[in-house]
């Protein structure tokens, strides 16, 4: 019996390891069936590499992928070189995957091309990893996954083909408005400048009056061509800014001008409060720094329930290169809550939102503007108490003239002034910058108070010197208020009488009588520079009051005896741009000699060039430009440290780095200035002087 029982459980063991082979092949095949699924769902391809017998196994997704059957190829490595491998990419992949197994690398990522049956070609990114190593570590075996990623890498070239087309088509636009630039801004310079030399030769008030209002016609004209050309209209966020030298008094007299009109119409008065430690000459893009006063201005107006808006401007950092200016734009109407000022804020921080939209460009545009300014927006408000809106805004110092008055020598100190404006924010802001002056001053609000005040002053021997006079006062205006004074028989000393006013003072003297009785005209906002230039002006000297001014009032000169038979190169090949340069040179006693080109410059300076102090270089020229004549006089034997100031039509940043690239000394923009072109082949003399006496020592 016992026989029998031990062949039952060696029976039974059998039964139970068959069960057991079986629940483990339906295991292995549930896994094989799940990989398989999961690898035609991915639509990848799987291959195993038998290293010592270049026997390869591929999936079904593999040669699915490539447009094959099964049975159609061999599995060896001889396939996927002749058959499936880009004919381009064979050797380098095979290569490439040899170099791994003699290097005994772990895995490996590829990128290469291979072909469908069709003939179509497909880009395929494996991924794949060297095992059962042997004893001396080289892998006998290589297991990966082809992943079909053409799409991807057409999306990819499609992208690349896109951005190169808009790369080209803004290089395009670029080199188009450039061009314009310079085409338009030569003969606007031609006609600016040509006003300039009009206006010092003998005119009558009309032709003055003609000349004054084409003037300012064409700078507006300018502006507009500036906004045309602008490369923000064509890409958006592009906005360009310019580098130029510019005059911080006639950017914000120009704003008054701008919105005498419209404040007049809401009755509003704008003030204007520069302090005493804003230098006026600076450096940067006054159309756009302008164009950012003028929307906050509109927006102020808009809000105000009180007669006035005041815009104010301070030194907020500086040092030798550069200057930080905070503007301020106060209105006194309803203001805002502090929820809404928050929104605003957000709004801001995120480049993103309008102000109003009834302000053009909106608030968005201006934070975009200051931003490139190298500023910030803030905004101030109380419900009930109106709104501030500040900006900082930096640019660099400029040469072409003092930073302030107080730079020059001067002396006010022994004039009294009377203030006479309505305005009380007006009135002690001009007494301020009057102070600044170190002038004697005193103040009132009406012209009546002004006449008892100057009579008063005559009787007990201290008479007023100056009275700075607001033309637009209730009752008696300022004109109506000089007459008063110049007429009044009980003075023993009559003031002269400075009239201030936001209108042009064409529109306030035209027919009228009383315009000759005026000694002196200033348009708002007052400067000090402003102030004290119009004062030494209006001070001649055969005047009894120019005894109470020290010597050094008196003009130094300097810049004249830098300037007084220097001799100048002038390379320009624009007949009227030639005609206005030489004109305006001739001015201050300068010995002019043209040329038409870079190359006639270059050929001229070979022979001449030690009968030259400096040059002054058109930069788009034929035959050869300013640029490549600039290097050439550099390069030669002559003469070849002479200062050198590029002259352009072109006036985008990047433009002067460029021009001291090429190794130029000085750089300005057209149209040219008289005042900036003086000063700053002044300083060029100056400063090549300054260097000559030390290295003569």
């Amino acid at each position: 019996m016992e026989p029998y029982l031990e062949q039952i459980s060696v029976l039974a063991d059998l039964l139970f390891s068959v069960q057991d082979r079986q629940q483990l092949l339906r295991t292995l095949a549930d896994r094989d069936t799940r990989f398989q699924y999961a690898m035609e769902a991915s639509r990848d391809g799987l291959w195993d590499w038998n290293i010592p017998t270049g026997q390869i196994y591929f999936s079904r997704s593999y040669l699915r992928m490539l447009g094959y059957r099964s049975d159609e190829l061999p599995n060896t490595l001889d396939t996927l070189r002749d058959y499936f491998l880009h004919p381009e990419d064979a050797e380098r992949v095979i290569t490439q995957y040899m170099a791994a197994i003699d290097n005994h690398r772990p895995n490996m990522n590829l990128e290469f091309r291979m072909l469908h049956q069709n003939g179509n070609v497909l880009w395929i990114y494996s991924r794949a990893k060297f095992v059962e190593p042997d004893a001396d570590g080289r892998p006998r075996r290589c297991v990966g996954i082809n992943a079909d990623i053409t799409d991807f890498i057409h999306s990819q070239e499609e992208l690349l083909a896109a951005k190169t087309q808009a790369d080209t088509a803004n290089k395009t636009k670029s080199e188009f408005l450039a061009r314009m630039s310079h085409e338009i801004r030569t003969p606007m310079n031609a006609i600016i400048g040509l006003g300039h030399l009009l206006h010092d030769t003998t005119l009558n008030e009309q032709q003055k009056s003609y000349l004054s209002s084409m003037s300012t016609a064409a700078e507006s004209l300018l502006h507009i061509i500036n906004q045309v050309l602008d490369f923000s209209k064509i890409e958006t966020g592009k906005i360009m800014l310019e580098n130029a030298h510019f005059d911080l008094d006639q950017v914000f007299e120009k704003l008054s001008r701008l919105f005498e009109i419209s404040a007049l119409h809401r009755a509003v008065d704008i003030v204007y409060d520069i302090r005493s430690n804003v230098p006026r000459f600076l450096r940067g893009d006054a159309s756009r720094l302008s164009q950012v006063i003028s929307h906050l201005i509109t927006n102020a107006l808009q809000y105000s329930t009180t007669n006035q808006v005041v815009v104010g401007v301070t030194n907020v950092k500086s040092n030798s290169k550069y200057v930080t200016l905070e503007f301020t734009i106060t209105d006194f109407g309803v203001g805002m809550s502090q929820t809404q000022v928050e929104q605003l804020q957000a709004l801001l921080l995120k480049g993103s939102g309008e102000w109003d939209g009834k302000a053009g460009f909106g608030l968005s545009i201006c934070n975009h503007l200051v931003s490139l300014m190298e500023g910030r927006i803030q905004i101030r408000s109380k419900e009930g108490e109106g709104c501030k809106i500040s900006f900082t805004a930096r640019f660099e110092n400029s040469h072409i003239g003092p930073r302030s008055v107080h730079d020059q020598p001067h002396s006010l100190t022994k004039l009294r002034a009377l203030i006479v404006d309505d305005n009380t924010i007006a009135r002690n802001i001009i007494a301020s910058t009057a102070h600044s002056l170190r002038m004697h001053t005193d103040t009132t609000d009406s012209a009546a108070n002004a006449l008892e005040k100057i009579r008063a002053a005559d009787i007990q021997g201290k008479p007023y010197h100056l009275v700075l006079m607001d033309y637009k006062m209730p009752l008696i205006d300022g004109l109506q208020a000089t007459a008063m004074i110049k007429q009044d028989t009980t003075l023993t000393t009559i003031p002269l009488v400075l009239l201030i006013s936001s209108y042009h003072r064409d529109e306030i003297f035209k027919d009228n009588d009383n315009a000759t009785l005026v000694d002196g005209f200033l348009s708002k906002p007052v400067s000090e520079s402003r102030l004290f230039d119009t004062i030494s002006h209006a001070i001649t000297k055969d005047h009894p009051l120019r005894e109470l001014m020290t010597p050094d009032t008196e003009e130094s000169g300097e810049d004249d005896e830098y300037l007084n038979n220097l001799r100048v190169l002038l390379v320009e090949d624009n007949l009227v741009n030639q005609q206005v340069a030489r004109g305006i040179l001739k001015k201050k006693g300068i010995d002019v000699r043209v040329v038409n080109n870079g190359r006639e410059a270059v050929e001229l300076f070979a022979a001449e060039g030690d009968q030259f102090d400096m040059i002054l270089m058109d930069l788009e020229m034929p035959e050869m430009d300013g640029y490549e004549a600039t290097q050439m006089i550099r390069q030669g034997q002559v003469n070849t440290s002479i200062p050198i100031v590029a002259i352009t039509a072109q006036a985008m940043r990047g433009d002067r780095e460029r021009c001291l690239a090429a190794g130029m000394d000085g750089y300005l923009s057209k149209p040219i200035m008289p005042d900036m072109l003086y000063r700053t082949l002044s300083d060029m003399v100056r400063t090549r002087s300054t260097k000559k006496d030390i290295n003569d020592l």
